[in-house]
């Protein structure tokens, strides 16, 4: 779904951006848990807000909300919760889920990720860091959500691993057509990963569009106190220092091409 905010004020902030269709969208910058309110709508502000050109009102918020998800930073464990299972089927009672085959949609949750059903008996203690992240987008599937929202969704986690999430994501958004939105710091995980980026300094949008094209705005992300991504650091640099012709590229292969093709 395509999510627009207008005018929209929070904390006496007014708000202007766009989660587009069918798109890995990173957020970063100050203030990162005040969007995850302002996107979940825990927390409401005023101003308009439109879902696929509807607007939310009072009357249809909670169908809105309904149709995200939200994985925080760490798994969140109930007590006496120990297995998969278990927490799978108490995310369904918590959240009021009217599933009519409940075993089976948990099994399938589970498949999407890319975990067998081996792991419904797995006690939660015995997961590696990698195996609770992923078991959190199985989670958040349950609820046959059509956004899903992940803070620091790399972080703890190796390059294999990270690559085996971001894969995950792309699954979720080619084959399910499901928008992400990724809450980070991390400037080298949101530029390798996002097709656009959303950057935040005092709860306002000061910088949003196409990963590709945002980053390359590298006097105005230092100015405003962001950290570059290793990659677009390397080239800037080569660029201005050495009068080097390469282009920006997400993949230093790329970069290794253009170097010699122009030096």
């Amino acid at each position: 779904m395509e999510i627009k905010f207008i005018n929209y004020l929070y904390n006496e902030k007014e708000i202007n951006f766009t989660i587009e269709y069918k798109t890995i969208t990173g957020i970063t910058g100050t203030s990162l848990t005040d969007y995850i309110e302002i996107l979940t709508q825990r927390k409401q502000g005023k101003g308009t807000i439109l879902v696929n050109e509807e607007k939310i009102t009072k009357e249809n918020i909670k169908n809105y909300q309904k149709r995200i998800s939200f994985i925080p930073n760490l798994l969140v464990i109930p007590k006496y919760v120990l297995t998969v299972n278990e927490l799978m089927k108490q995310t369904i009672k918590q959240n009021n889920l009217i599933i009519k085959d409940y075993s089976k949609k948990i099994r399938d949750s589970l498949k999407i990720v890319g975990l067998d059903e081996s792991y419904l008996e797995r006690t939660l203690q015995t997961l590696s860091q990698s195996e609770k992240k992923i078991l959190q987008y199985a989670l958040s599937l349950i609820s046959n959500p059509e956004l899903i929202i992940v803070e620091e969704p790399f972080k703890f986690l190796d390059n294999k691993n990270e690559k085996k999430i971001f894969m995950l994501l792309q699954r979720l958004k080619e084959q399910f057509n499901i928008n992400i939105v990724l809450l980070s710091t991390d400037q080298n995980a949101l530029h390798k990963y996002t097709d656009n980026m959303i950057f935040i300094k005092n709860n306002q949008v000061i910088l949003e569009g196409p990963t590709t094209e945002v980053y390359q705005r590298v006097d105005f992300l230092k100015k405003n106190k962001f950290l570059i991504p290793e990659i677009i650091e390397f080239t800037y640099l080569a660029k201005k220092k050495k009068s080097v012709k390469i282009d920006y590229h997400k993949d230093i292969r790329d970069i290794i091409k253009d170097i010699y093709k122009h030096v």
